[in-house]
């Protein structure tokens, strides 16, 4: 055996023996790494060195790691709904807090019904000064306790804003972060060395910013990653997108994004909130713009409703005069028959189609369909009559109220109690068209009145067919009905997350045991290379010897 032969095998032994190194540095790190977030396995493939004629030994190749990328970017996809979801359950939870059961004292819906309870008591006590006094006190439990639910809201919008705000901040440092990596990997590739553990670092960064803002993503082949949303907007090429944002520190109820009020998300001067698919941010859109926004009409229109049947009745509790045009000093000038459809009235001044109306002594709200002259046409603002129900003497007091429209928006957080009954809260009984104390201290006509259109079904937007403490109780139920949609959605997209996590789990993970099983073989391979060698040293030794 030549020495040439000997130098060879030697040569090939050692290669073995660095190789198997390498290996054992990859596992080691594998190993200790297993549990470390966003770390994928490594493994270096062995590569024989070759020369002019034949193998003389063998090399590792560059550290590599085995990622399905249609998988990351279903796990990315996944990541950015059950954000949005998580973002909006979050808030329903709150809200559905702030509104409370309908058994929570302090809910609106209990301080509502105990609001009439106290004018059942009047009926049969209307100068009770005692019975006057609880219902004060109880109509500005209701008003301080909308005031209040209406202010959560708001707060509620708030905090989103202020977190699109810290969402948007965060978006762009992880974008600069990420287009720093992008170029620590293309100078790695140019110079032929591997870049496996920024890659897994660079995903990391994608998975939190899937997170904020929904992605997709695609690699350049230098290495570099290209970011832009769902519709296509670059986040991230030759340059880097800015994301802005303007926050407001004070939201009222009448602002809205949709008119100019409210901030969206900006994209290199466009607005693209409307593209957003998924992330916190569009959960953060969602609650601001629509749940909030709905919740607190659905507030709104409650408050000036409830203010409004005060008004019908003659007894302007909650000012709502102030609000939308009530008109008290319009009678019948010639008697309607029971199911008609026309009246004469004293005078038309203030009257206008699509006012309600009602008749003293009679509980049926109407609304005003035509005015001609002093002749006014109703309908039932519920039910199918079309008529009156009952016959209207000449001379009847009517009280005329135009319906909430947008002038009620925020109403529920300035509603206050009328000062004119917070001073003489015997108009509780006599109402407050007159202009002093009735002569009849045990009428109870206006209280009856009241109770009359607790207790009749309401023209609401979303129903038209529920009573007042019913209507409220419709939306304390909404509200945790809400939530529970929107929790069932987060658990089974969720679940659906976690069989994606475990594919790539075992596509990409590490398997500890699996790494410590190939550990053993790679040992028993070095130890194998190192005999050899050993063996070659050996026989080189002794060949020596004998040429000396």
């Amino acid at each position: 055996m030549s020495l040439a032969l000997l130098s060879a095998i030697m040569t090939s032994s050692t290669s073995g023996m660095r190789a198997a190194q390498v290996q054992l540095d990859i596992v080691s790190r594998n190993v200790s790494n297993a549990n470390t977030e966003g770390y994928t396995r490594k493994e270096a493939p062995l590569q024989t060195l070759v020369g002019d004629t034949s193998a003389y030994g063998v090399t590792t190749g560059e550290v590599r790691r085995s990622v399905s990328q249609s998988l990351v970017q279903e796990i990315r996809t996944g990541t950015s709904i059950a954000s949005a979801l998580r973002t909006t359950e979050d808030y329903l939870g709150r809200l559905e807090l702030a509104f409370g059961s309908p058994g929570d004292g302090a809910s609106i819906a209990v301080t509502l019904g105990k609001l009439g309870d106290s004018f059942r008591a009047l009926v049969t006590e209307p100068s009770s000064a005692t019975l006057q006094q609880q219902t004060m006190l109880r109509a500005g439990n209701f008003a301080t306790g909308v005031n209040a639910l209406s202010d959560t809201i708001q707060a509620f919008r708030v905090d989103a804003d202020t977190s699109m705000s810290n969402a948007i901040t965060s978006a762009n440092a992880m974008l600069r972060e990420i287009d720093g990596i992008n170029r620590s990997i293309t100078q790695l590739r140019g110079i032929g060395k591997g870049s496996a553990d920024l890659e897994d670092r660079r995903d990391t960064l994608l998975k939190k910013l899937a997170d904020l803002i929904d992605i997709r993503t695609f690699e350049r082949g230098t290495g570099e990653i290209v970011v832009t949303t769902r519709t296509g907007r670059e986040l991230l090429d030759a340059e880097i997108g800015q994301l802005s944002f303007n926050p407001n520190p004070a939201i009222s109820p009448d602002m809205d994004y949709s008119d100019g009020d409210l901030s969206g998300i900006i994209l290199d001067g466009i607005d693209i909130s409307s593209e957003l698919t998924g992330g916190r941010l569009r959960g953060l859109l969602d609650v601001r713009d629509t749940i909030m926004a709905s919740a607190q009409d659905q507030l709104d229109e409650l408050t000036a409703r409830v203010a409004q049947n005060f008004a019908l009745c003659d007894l302007d509790l909650y000012s709502y005069g102030s609000l939308r045009p009530v008109v008290t000093s319009a009678t019948a000038t010639a008697t309607m028959a029971k199911s008609g459809t026309t009246l004469q009235v004293s005078s038309a001044a203030g009257l206008s189609v699509g006012m309600n109306l009602r008749f003293a002594n009679h509980p049926t709200t109407y609304v005003v369909s035509a005015i001609s002259g002093t002749t006014v046409t109703i309908a039932q603002a519920t039910g199918a009559a079309t008529g009156a129900e009952v016959e209207v003497p000449s001379g009847t007091k009517m009280v005329f109220a135009a319906q909430p429209d947008t002038a009620a928006v925020g109403y529920a957080r300035t509603v206050k109690v009328n000062p004119a009954v917070t001073a003489q809260p015997w108009r509780l009984r006599d109402g407050t068209s007159v202009a002093a104390i009735g002569s009849l201290p045990q009428a109870s006509q206006i209280p009856r009145a009241v109770i009359d259109s607790f207790e009749r079904v309401q023209p609401f937007t979303s129903n038209s067919g529920l009573t007042l403490t019913a209507y409220v109780g419709s939306l304390i139920v909404s509200q945790s009905t809400a939530r529970a949609g929107a929790k069932d959605a987060l658990s089974a997209r969720e679940a659906l997350n976690e069989q994606f996590d475990q594919r790539f789990s075992a596509d990409s993970g590490v398997n500890v045991d699996s790494e410590l099983a190939l550990m053993v073989e790679i040992q028993t391979s070095y130890a194998a290379s190192a005999k050899v060698l050993q063996a070659t040293r050996q026989l080189m030794d002794e060949l020596l010897q004998v040429v000396r």
